[in-house]
């Protein structure tokens, strides 16, 4: 159940948290235009807020990983070590990120790159939901 819809949907959050303050945040603020007037070019500036928030992905990640290998390990649940690394690397949610990022790069308001990207994320989810309650035959046309 974790790994079922817990887990997206707790990164989901914290990437459109994160994301929404990268760019658009900086831009709402205007510390984006103050950055900007130093010599240093945008695309240093977005490879840093790229680098940044796949390596806050990766150290979130990356713990919840040691937990859940920790916790399997004293707590002698049993689940093979390799299936926990596999689960938290699928976890990891770099298209969320990629979403959350280009939204937050093309619009400028921060409320317009929440409404877009955040959005999308969620529309993605709760289709993950909906996905997860259906039922692929039809009970009416089984053989009696």
């Amino acid at each position: 159940m974790f790994y079922g819809m817990l887990v997206p949907a707790l990164s989901a959050i914290f990437i459109i948290i994160v994301g929404n303050k990268l760019l658009a945040g900086q831009v709402d603020r205007g510390s984006m235009a103050y950055l900007l007037t130093a010599p240093v070019r945008r695309l240093t500036v977005t490879l840093t807020q790229t680098l940044y928030f796949i390596g806050a992905l990766v150290v979130t990640f990356g713990s919840m990983t040691v937990t859940s290998l920790l916790v399997n390990h004293y707590a002698e649940a049993g689940f093979a070590k390799k299936i926990l690394v596999e689960l938290n690397f699928g976890a990891l949610a770099i298209a969320f990120a990629g979403i959350m990022f280009l939204a937050s790069g093309v619009f400028n308001l921060s409320k317009l790159s929440l409404g877009t990207g955040g959005v999308l994320i969620l529309a993605f989810i709760l289709l993950a939901v909906i996905a997860s309650f259906v039922n692929y035959g039809v009970s009416g046309l089984d053989d009696v």
